[in-house]
This record gives structure tokens, C-alpha cells and sequence, in this order.
């Protein structure tokens, strides 16, 4: 489908023409990113714990762009504690993780992470964005909080599959 009316590098958000470039526009690009990341990972993932959890974050990312756009507080404290209660289940079966897990593993696991650091770019450039857009103040945290959920959810595919983790340890190469 097309309208031909961004053909001139601007778009509608809210009834309201406004560039492809503005910091709006690419918070709402980089959320569809994440989303469609998260449903690039869900195409191999078996465990319906996972599965549910990532569908759920799916959503919260439509809210989290509608958020962006109005401003009307649907992203809550309460948002940020679900995923701080399903992240510490996941810890809970993954038992202690040394830092500095190299990304990899089972292909659950690797597209875990690549979702993951998806997420933490997207954290990074909606600290940058929040200096022009006005942000509900719960989406940074939320942001933040999730690239830990999909950590552990990417721990516990390894564990889940019986693949080991490799370990970067600092200062020993090869």
C-alpha cells in the first residue's frame, strides 16, 4: 500500500505533518524495530512462559509508541514491575550468571540477545529523544528494565536447550 503523501519526507502522526527525521518519528520507528525483532525470535521459541511474556511486551510496545505520541500515562510503574517480577522468575531458573555472557547459543538464545541489544539502543536513543520529545517518564525505566527481561529469557533458552554459556573473562585472551 501506498498513499504518496510522505513523498515529500513528511508523515502523519496524529493528524499533525511532521518530518521523517524528527526524534518522534524515529522513537516510533525504532519501537516497530523492537517489535518486529520480537516477533522475528518468537518464530522459534517453544516454551509458552516465553512465548506469553514476549506477546505481552508486543503489546506494551504499541502502548509505549502510542505513549510517545499522547502522553496520557498507560505506561505505569505497574508496567515496569510486571517485568521485574517475570525477570526475576527467569533468574531464579537460571541460576547465578557470571558477567560479560558472550551473545550465542541455542538460536533462541541468539535471537534473544540480538533483541536485546535492539532494546538497549532503542533505552539509549529515547534518553537522547526525551530532550526534545516530552516522554511519560515510566518509558525510559521501562526500556531499561526490559533489555534485563530479554537477558534472562536468552539465559534461560541456553539452559533450557543445555547449551553452556561462554564467558568473556576479562584480561585472558585465547
Amino acid at each position: 500500500m501506498f498513499t504518496r503523501t510522505g513523498d515529500d519526507g513528511n508523515t502523519n502522526v496524529i493528524n499533525k505533518r511532521i518530518g521523517k527525521d524528527s526524534p518522534l518519528v524515529n522513537f516510533l520507528g525504532d519501537i516497530d524495530e523492537l517489535n518486529s525483532f520480537i516477533g522475528f525470535a518468537l518464530s522459534v521459541i517453544k516454551w509458552e512462559d516465553i512465548r506469553q511474556d514476549l506477546m505481552r511486551v508486543q503489546q506494551e510496545l504499541f502502548i509505549v509508541g502510542e505513549e510517545a505520541v499522547k502522553n496520557e500515562g498507560k505506561i505505569t510503574e505497574e508496567s515496569v514491575k510486571w517485568i521485574e517480577k517475570r525477570t526475576v522468575e527467569y533468574r531464579k531458573e537460571s541460576g547465578p550468571v557470571k558477567l560479560f555472557v558472550i551473545p550465542g547459543g541455542s538460536e533462541e538464545a541468539s535471537r534473544l540477545h540480538v533483541v536485546r541489544s535492539v532494546a538497549r539502543r532503542i533505552e539509549r536513543n529515547a534518553v537522547k529523544y526525551s530532550k526534545e520529545v516530552q516522554f511519560n517518564k515510566w518509558i525510559i525505566v521501562y526500556l531499561n528494565r526490559l533489555s534485563s527481561l530479554l537477558f534472562a529469557m536468552a539465559i534461560v533458552a541456553n539452559k533450557r536447550n543445555g547449551v553452556e554459556e561462554r564467558i568473556y573473562d576479562i584480561g585472558k585472551y585465547f
